[in-house]
């Protein structure tokens, strides 16, 4: 009886840890997030995300991308005015894309898990949140 009790309690345990683990970046949304920037994002960030030192800010290995809420509002709503990425000054604009939440989830997942990054995955339902939140030093275009 009391190994049935302890299997019970272990097997409840596990599945209440795993029920919170947050979900890592599905394969198929990288891979529409890479269609979507190659299509979108490559002509100025480049292929490898390098981007052009001065011109266009770096998506690999950047510190930018650790904040997803303002990461949304950039990809969907543009920038403009002056951001700091990897300790290098930036002072331009971009457009934002007309794209839905969840591909506006997917590019970010393809971003931010490639060329040395390491970010959280995001998800769709996560999108119209980070729209509305404010981000320090942003600027809509």
């Amino acid at each position: 009886m009391n190994k049935v009790i302890t299997t019970t309690l272990i097997l409840a345990a596990g599945i209440t840890f795993f029920s919170f683990q947050q979900p890592a970046t599905s394969p198929n949304s990288v891979a529409t997030g890479k269609e979507i920037y190659e299509a979108q994002c490559m002509s100025c960030h480049m292929d490898q995300g390098q981007g052009l030192e001065g011109v266009y800010p770096p998506l690999a290995k950047s510190d930018y991308l650790a904040d997803k809420d303002r990461l949304v509002k950039v990809i969907r709503k543009g920038l403009r005015g002056p951001i700091t990425v990897n300790g290098v000054q930036y002072d331009g604009e971009m457009t934002g894309f007309e794209l839905t939440d969840q591909e506006t989830a997917d590019v970010i997942n393809y971003i931010r898990t490639t060329w040395g990054n390491k970010y959280a995955a995001v998800k769709a339902a996560d999108v119209p949140a980070a729209l509305n939140k404010a981000s320090k030093g942003y600027q809509p275009y």
